[in-house]
């Protein structure tokens, strides 16, 4: 019986109870690549030679075949798992049937749009993180069946992570941080992540979990009210905004109330008030023992020591700062976890990763970096 399914260097894998992993092959990512290889390789006289050189064309050989097209959200409903993939000129959110004999189906694909983090519900209801610009991100929402992008959020912001909480269909929690710029117009930086929960239904929105000492990522409201999230310090310096500048940052409310407008106005006429999106930064170059999660540096070596003294059965690569906390709805918050990078809620419990390993329970499954975990 399948337990959980989790992303890790852009490919699916599947957790089931007895601790064993499946890597699950993506036949449209393979047709894409095998379509990027052939018209790179048409192009190649191109990209070689002095004459390249000299243009700035030029491509070494070996980034010819080298094509990648990483998984960038995974979500389930209704045993059926929901991917978005990128691609040069755009993204898609697509289906795949945990049964690989079956055919993978899309779901919307657009040439102007990139998809990342999505949360679909037994209701058809995506929620999706997109950009269709350099930095920025947002949610959007699309039904199954009607597969018509509508944005909710909009501004100055990158918004990801969307969940549809459990105790309320119209409610969608998601984690959100400012972006700075300076004066002639360059990215400057992040602000802190926030948690906000959005109705969908009222256009209501809340901020949920705001600090300027921490980034609040990854929520996940229970049937029971209980809210879930990842609590980690932020960190300032490059990339990341100063205490002046989070001063600056615009405010969350008027950005989703004028994209729960545009959605309203798009679900009952059809017409859109507004277009927004974006592409996050890519980041510099990094050592071997250094690794980049969710946008942190983290040194990964030197952390895995420091973990494995402190007497980890486990040990990872994410720092104990980095705690999985549950906060009731009394207010009263527990930790129930360290050291976590992704995590889920399913029948048998938590399922999370610290970098290192998939801990389920009394199992530790060692794999590559497990960012995403949704529960089957």
């Amino acid at each position: 019986m399948m337990q959980a399914a989790f992303l890790s260097e852009g490919r699916i894998g599947v957790l089931d109870t007895l601790g064993e992993v499946k890597v699950l092959s993506c036949v449209t990512a393979d047709k894409y690549r095998e379509r990027e290889r052939e018209i790179r390789q048409r192009k190649e006289w191109k990209q070689s030679g002095t004459g390249a050189m000299f243009t700035g064309a030029f491509m070494p050989s070996d980034a010819v075949l080298d094509v990648k097209l990483p998984i960038t959200g995974l979500s389930a409903a209704d045993g059926r798992l929901a991917f978005c993939l990128n691609f040069d000129s755009g993204g898609g959110i697509y289906f795949k049937p945990l049964d690989e004999s079956q055919p993978e189906t899309p779901i919307l694909v657009e040439l102007k749009n990139s998809f990342f983090e999505l949360s679909l519900n037994h209701n058809g209801n995506i929620a999706v993180s997109y950009s269709d610009s350099y930095i920025e991100r947002h949610i959007a929402f699309l039904k199954v069946d009607v597969p018509h992008l509508q944005s909710l959020t909009e501004g100055d912001c990158v918004d990801t992570n969307p969940s549809w909480s459990k105790r309320d269909e119209d409610v969608l929690y998601y984690d959100s941080a400012g972006i700075a710029y300076s004066s002639d117009g360059r990215f400057a930086g992040l602000g802190p992540r926030s948690v906000y929960r959005l109705n969908i239904k009222t256009g209501e929105l809340d901020e949920v979990l705001a600090d300027d000492r921490f980034d609040f990522v990854s929520p996940f409201e229970d049937s029971d009210g209980n809210l879930y999230f990842i609590r980690r310090p932020y960190k300032m310096g490059k990339g990341k905004m100063s205490a002046r500048d989070i001063a600056k940052a615009p405010g969350k409310v008027a950005r989703a109330f004028g994209g729960w407008l545009d959605f309203v106005t798009r679900r009952y006429t059809g017409e859109t008030l507004n277009t927004s999106g974006a592409n996050p930064a890519k980041g510099s170059g990094k050592s071997p023992q250094q690794i980049f999660v969710d946008g942190n540096l983290l040194e990964a070596e030197k952390t895995l020591k420091k973990n494995a003294t402190a007497g980890d059965k486990n040990p990872g690569i994410i720092p104990k700062s980095w705690e999985l906390v549950m906060r009731a709805p009394t207010g009263e918050e527990t930790v129930l976890q360290t050291s976590v990078m992704g995590y889920c809620m399913t029948k048998s419990g938590i399922v999370y990763s610290n970098g290192r390993y998939v801990i389920a329970g009394d199992a530790a499954i060692k794999s590559h970096v497990a960012s995403k975990l949704i529960p089957l």
